[in-house]
């Protein structure tokens, strides 16, 4: 049997300050198996045990203000315990396109009971950033 936790953030943006690293926030639960959402933002693990943590971002189009060239990057990565001992890992960067940006990424990582996982955002344009949509899912096997 699967156990899965999906947070899935609509269309409702999340504006992302530059420089600094930002947890991510949804607006509903599309599975909570056994309980594992926190605070709309967070997947705690019911158990030890190795997950398949996925995420799906997309950003805003970019504006540029005429004649800057200055390449612009996103990043994002899983973290564990953002509000406690942060430990962050399948860390993904990215340059900013004139459109949209999307990234989608998994990451096969252990999860421990109790120890929760969220995800941050960063990028180093010159004003805030918006995410327009997100989904966060962790999900394992019982055997």
């Amino acid at each position: 049997m699967a156990t899965q936790c999906k947070l899935y953030r609509g269309d409702r943006p999340q504006v992302i300050p530059a420089g600094e690293w930002t947890l991510l926030t949804f607006e509903k639960a599309i599975h909570n198996d056994r309980r594992m959402m926190r605070e709309l933002s967070l997947i705690m693990p019911p158990f030890d045990g190795d997950f398949v943590w996925s995420r799906n971002i997309r950003w805003a189009a970019i504006t540029v203000p005429d004649g800057d060239t200055r390449p612009r990057q996103f990043m994002s990565r899983f973290v564990r315990d953002p509000h406690g001992e942060h430990d962050d890992t399948g860390a993904a960067d990215h340059v900013a396109t004139p459109g949209r940006s999307w990234e989608t990424t998994s990451w096969p990582f252990a999860g421990e009971v109790a120890v929760p996982v969220g995800v941050e955002v960063w990028h180093d344009h010159h004003e805030p950033w918006p995410v327009e949509h997100a989904q966060f899912v962790g999900m394992t096997w019982d055997y």
